[in-house]
């Protein structure tokens, strides 16, 4: 009895370890096109899902009275030239195992433009929503952005507009990158997260974001402990550098998105 026992328990074992080799080996199978950008989902992610990405990336790129024509087309065409991706998973399966982010490879002739994964949570809400957005603001930022205007929104430079904006938030005591400290080494690496999480930060408050993506608590601002703005007029007073940033690019080539549309895809 002890041995069948033993035996069940190992067949179990075996069945799970052989389930989490699975999970870290899961392909990219199924994508949809949004704008020049393609957006590829991993086996196990649902094709719902991978619609409301694109949804909410069409309302990013929707008309608008400020939108400078020359500028988008520039910016999607980038993007198409480029060959920018977006990639999606599924989130329990990443938390099963890490090499799900790792393993799978994008066909030809996607490369290495694209940064973060969107994970497809359990739970919709405002979690689910500040994942969305803020993945998609750090592709249009860190990769689209960066490489149609470098001398602007490259951040390896010093001198750039990003960079200067960036700084002049944490001088001011309004962004937080102490989490950050253990990556300084990697200056490359350290450069492009700080500045691609100011970048979404910014953008989130001058779209007055962040009660619908859960980054507030008792009605006040908590930016993940990390960004102390929140509103629109606390950008354009506080952070004249950034406002202007914003200004100049994201007003000119993205809408913010009506936000009771973004809330009825992910609640």
């Amino acid at each position: 009895m002890i041995i069948k026992k033993f035996i069940a328990s190992l067949f179990i074992l075996l069945i799970s370890c052989s389930l989490v080799d699975d999970i870290g080996n899961v392909d990219f199978t199924q994508h949809v096109d949004s704008n020049n950008l393609r957006i590829f989902g991993k086996e196990d992610v649902s094709f719902e899902f991978l619609n409301k990405v694109a949804q909410s990336y069409d309302a990013m790129l929707g008309d608008g009275q400020k939108i400078d024509q020359s500028m988008r087309s520039k910016y999607l065409l980038t993007s198409k030239d480029e060959h920018v991706y977006q990639r999606v998973g599924l989130e329990a399966s990443f938390s099963k195992n890490e090499q799900y982010a790792h393993n799978a490879k994008v066909p030809s002739p996607f490369k290495h433009n694209c940064t973060d994964y969107i994970w497809e949570e359990k739970n919709g809400g405002p979690r689910q929503i500040n994942e969305v957005i803020e993945h998609l603001l750090h592709t249009v930022t860190a990769v689209i952005l960066n490489l149609t205007y470098p001398n602007d929104w490259g951040y390896m430079s010093s001198s750039s507009r990003l960079r200067l904006a960036t700084q002049e938030a944490i001088d001011k005591g309004v962004y937080d990158v102490s989490d950050y400290d253990e990556i300084k080494g990697d200056k490359e690496g350290y450069n492009k997260i700080i500045t691609q999480e100011y970048a979404y930060w910014l953008i989130l408050a001058k779209w007055d974001y962040f009660d619908i993506s859960g980054n507030t608590e008792g009605g006040s601002i908590t930016g993940n402990n990390e960004f102390t703005l929140g509103t629109p007029d606390e950008i354009r007073e506080k952070l004249p550098l950034g406002h202007q940033l914003y200004v100049d690019y994201i007003e000119k080539i993205l809408t913010e998105p009506d936000k009771k549309f973004i809330e009825s895809l992910f609640n």
